[in-house]
């Protein structure tokens, strides 16, 4: 199959190049691509139907999907990645509408439901008269507490599904502890629950299981010291959940070897920028010797920092480690501050492992105040380095 231009098919199709690309950006010819300026669209496509037609309504039936007793990060995360594939999100509680599904839409593509504890009769029963609003192309998603293996309804569920109406249910089985506080990365499972929901639907009906890239913090409220990876999955995890009303308050011991354009560096840096640009309040201290300043003048992060909305101030180690070396033993290696909740530390140069996150009261409100005396310290990045 090849692909034709705009000009191309308003010859076929009998209207204007004009009125083509507009339907282009209205996302109405399925599989049409831009080329720099150019829409290119697959040789077999059909002329879409004029929505004054009277047919078009019963052509065009929404996308819908339905999201039970999800909790407000899921809802944002799964909204945002299902819009982004064209379906329109409705969501419910169990409790709500398990009597009364003659409430909602009739027609949907599938459904993604949020079971509370184990799947039970009541549950099956909801589930199977939803399927009535489906088709034999829809799919479902059972999102489940992690047990020794699927629970015995959600697979005779698939089974009976797959036979009476062609549907699959696919199920993701979590592996989080309830009893523990933890980080978890809601956006992997969500690329997970999209994946079994759109791409994966027509399996016979599976079940994968998940620990969101749990991250556990000890009676001390540290987490373990984390290897690389981990690390930059969680950092990155807690800077994706700031918001307007969040304070990200930093400070970095500049070192030769640091802020390269290595590949976990420069994502940390596009994240930074981001919620930056999102209107976060960050504000980044960059610790380091007056004889290195025309050094790193050419440093191209910060350069990059300083183009940005983030505040980005210089204090001289050499004056702290005069008047002040308390304070470069609290800042180490260097850490980012969330509020005054979160730390998340650099462990130093030459240990296996990259850092540490903190929610411990005590360490994380001594960087804070560290950090609010080295500001009485600090010049504005900008002044020192242009």
């Amino acid at each position: 199959m090849g692909y034709l231009t705009a000009k191309q098919f308003s010859e076929i199709w009998g209207i204007t190049e004009r009125r083509i690309i507009k339907l282009c950006k209205e996302n109405r010819i399925h599989g049409a691509i831009k080329n720099g300026m150019v829409w290119e669209i697959p040789g077999d496509t059909l002329k879409p139907s004029d929505r004054r037609s009277n047919i078009y309504k019963y052509i065009h039936i929404p996308k819908k999907i339905m999201i039970v007793n999800s909790n407000k990060d899921w809802k944002t995360y799964l909204k945002e990645s299902l819009e982004k594939e064209g379906y329109i999100v409705e969501y419910g509680e169990f409790e709500e509408i398990k009597d009364n599904l003659e409430n909602v839409s009739k027609y949907y593509e599938g459904l993604i439901y949020f079971a509370k504890h184990h799947m039970n009769k009541k549950e099956e029963k909801f589930i199977f008269h939803f399927a009535e609003k489906l088709h034999a192309e829809s799919s479902m998603v059972i999102v489940d507490d992690k047990l020794p293996k699927r629970n015995p309804i959600e697979k005779n569920l698939a089974e009976v599904l797959k036979n009476e109406v062609g549907l699959r249910i696919n199920t993701l089985l979590l592996d989080i502890p309830r009893d523990k506080q933890c980080i978890i990365n809601e956006h992997e499972i969500v690329e997970d629950i999209v994946e079994l929901l759109l791409r994966l639907k027509n399996t016979s009906g599976m079940a994968i299981e998940t620990d969101g890239g749990k991250i556990e913090f000890g009676d001390n409220g540290r987490t373990e010291n984390l290897e690389i990876g981990k690390f930059y999955r969680a950092l990155n995890h807690c800077f994706r959940r700031l918001n307007k009303e969040s304070y990200l308050w930093c400070a970095s011991t500049m070192l030769e070897d640091e802020w390269t354009e290595e590949p976990q560096e420069m994502k940390f840096r596009q994240i930074n920028l981001e919620i930056a640009n999102r209107g976060v309040n960050v504000e980044r201290i960059f610790i380091f010797s007056k004889n290195k300043i025309k050094e790193f003048k050419q440093n191209k992060t910060l350069k990059i920092y300083m183009q940005s909305n983030i505040k980005t101030l210089f204090v001289d180690y050499d004056e702290i480690k005069e008047k002040e070396p308390k304070l470069l033993e609290i800042v180490g290696s260097g850490w980012d501050g969330i509020d005054k909740e979160i730390l998340i530390a650099d462990l130093p140069e030459g240990m296996k492992e990259r850092g540490y996150i903190s929610k411990n009261s005590k360490e994380v409100m001594e960087a804070y105040t560290c950090f609010q005396k080295l500001k009485t310290y600090s010049k504005n990045l900008k002044e020192v380095l242009k």
